[in-house]
């Protein structure tokens, strides 16, 4: 008896590893990649245009207190939040793919805000997932 639950208790940490493992795989099943360059944060995402754009205006509608600008041309939005200037663009690259570039910057553009950038990035993937 003493043997199945010594093995059962040095079994325990391999089985949590592998859900976590799993549950971290499930969380990202969209996300391709994600690139920092000059403080835009880029995010290559496993899905079409017509499902990420929108989810950007209303992302970016919720977290804003003023009237946001959106470019239906080129898919550019573009809102006040907290202070920070945040920019967010998507285009399409291939069937059911969309890169999604988000900048934010401060103080009239003279400094980055790398981190709201990336709060808001963040937050627009998790209303991505199912």
């Amino acid at each position: 008896m003493r043997t199945a639950i010594l093995a059962s208790l040095l079994c325990l940490p391999l089985f949590s590893s592998c859900a976590a493992v799993v549950a971290a795989g499930a969380a990202g099943a969209y996300v391709i990649s994600r690139d920092v360059e000059g403080n835009v944060y880029e995010t290559r995402l496993n899905l079409d245009i017509t499902k990420v754009w929108p989810t950007v205006k209303t992302t970016l509608s919720d977290a804003s207190l003023d009237t946001i600008e959106i470019d239906e041309g080129i898919r550019m939005a573009k809102a006040k939040i907290d202070g920070a200037s945040v920019t967010v663009s998507c285009e399409a690259y291939d069937l059911d793919k969309t890169i999604m570039r988000t900048r934010a910057s401060k103080y009239a553009g003279t400094i980055n805000d790398a981190e709201m950038a990336r709060l808001i990035q963040e937050k627009i993937i998790r209303k991505l997932e199912p």
